[in-house]
């Protein structure tokens, strides 16, 4: 059962950064802590009951910030800051979130 919950978790994550690649936002980043915990909020939401715990979202929320947040632009991680599952990013930034994502989705899975 685990591990259906975790694969359910990974492919959520592993689409999400599309949502965020369009247009919106603002010239100055957020802090790291920001964004985490609104991104946090985004793949809660996302996810739904899915089983994922709050400290695996948050894990999982922190390693895809942290791996990408000199990465992407201002208008990504203000996207990400909101918790709002249809605010939009910049396009641009879409292969670093995928990259991160599927990065961090199997660190998390694995336990690592």
């Amino acid at each position: 059962m685990k591990i259906i919950t975790r694969t359910a978790a990974a492919a959520m994550l592993i689409s999400l950064p599309m949502a965020l690649g369009a247009c919106g936002g603002s010239d100055s980043k957020p802090s790291k802590a920001d964004a985490s915990a609104g991104f946090a909020k985004i793949l809660k939401s996302q996810m739904g009951s899915s089983g994922t715990s709050d400290a695996m979202t948050k894990k999982i929320a922190t390693c895809v910030v942290d791996k990408t947040y000199d990465k992407i632009s201002a208008k990504t991680l203000n996207a990400m800051k909101s918790g709002k599952s249809d605010s939009k990013g910049d396009s641009k930034d879409q292969t670093a979130l995928n990259n991160a994502a599927k990065t961090c989705a199997a660190s998390v899975v694995s336990g690592s």
